[in-house]
């Protein structure tokens, strides 16, 4: 029965039941919509959002609820992220020994570099944001928990492509809802082929405007899957530096690789 106290009284007698697979894909889709710029969501903003009717909107949400994936705001109408999410994150870092390892060298390469230092996980054509050690500097560049960038632009979406071929980068790059690179896919192959040689790749620019990015991929983990990155900002971050946090980040990749038996 809808709670007319709580979310708009909706009429789904003609809407068919969402069942199965596809619900629980819609579901997911909801779920992985939310991040730091997106904390909550109402109804209709999930219907637009992902074109599904009111009816069907408010189906998923309260199934969410009703696991506690989601919790609803009676104030802001809006629903946020639950307990059995931060339950399930507990799990992962409790029994997951690379969780605890990067957080270790989310630590360690910011001591070492004074910089912001994140740990991308890449996510279908996107790169998103899911550890970060911000710079203690007043003046420094904060990436933000569980924000979605694009692979063709900037320093950790470059190193994630470093393992894959031309074919596949190039597949990517013609996606329409994939960013086009800053210097065209030829230039793009380009740049890969210098950073496979040096291990690591840069950026300036491409995706927050006045901050210098450096990454290096974790190839033993799983190719293409996950990069590390120190994030400056211009003026503090000039050539010296950059080499200098380079290799930092290449001599904690090895040493992430002993420490983890890979």
């Amino acid at each position: 029965m809808p709670r007319s106290d709580i979310d708009p009284v909706v009429n789904d007698k003609f809407e068919p039941a969402v069942v199965g697979t596809q619900s629980a894909f819609r579901a997911l889709s909801i779920l992985r919509a939310f991040s730091s710029h997106q904390p909550a969501l109402s109804g209709p903003e999930v219907a637009d959002k992902f074109g599904f009717s009111l009816p069907t909107a408010y189906r998923l949400l309260r199934a969410l609820e009703a696991e506690q994936f989601l919790v609803f705001d009676r104030v802001t109408r809006k629903y946020r992220p639950g307990p059995e999410i931060v339950r399930l994150a507990g799990v992962m870092l409790q029994n997951d020994d690379v969780v605890a390892q990067t957080q270790t060298s989310l630590s360690r390469i910011r001591a070492l570099t004074g910089e912001t230092v994140t740990f991308f996980w890449r996510l279908g054509n996107e790169r998103t944001c899911v550890q970060e050690k911000v710079s203690p500097h007043r003046l420094r560049i904060e990436t933000g928990v569980g924000v979605h960038y694009p692979l063709t632009r900037g320093a950790p979406g470059k190193a994630l492509l470093l393992a894959l071929d031309e074919a596949t980068v190039r597949d990517i790059a013609a996606d329409a809802d994939v960013a086009t690179p800053v210097r065209g896919i030829s230039g793009l192959l380009v740049e890969l082929a210098a950073s496979r040689e040096r291990g690591y790749t840069m950026s300036v620019g491409e995706t927050i405007q006045g901050a210098v990015s450096i990454a290096a991929p974790i190839p033993w983990l799983h190719e293409g899957l996950a990069t590390f990155s120190v994030t400056a900002p211009e003026p503090r971050f000039g050539p010296r530096q950059r080499e200098a946090a380079a290799r930092t980040l290449l001599e904690e990749m090895e040493r992430l690789r002993v420490a983890l038996h890979r």
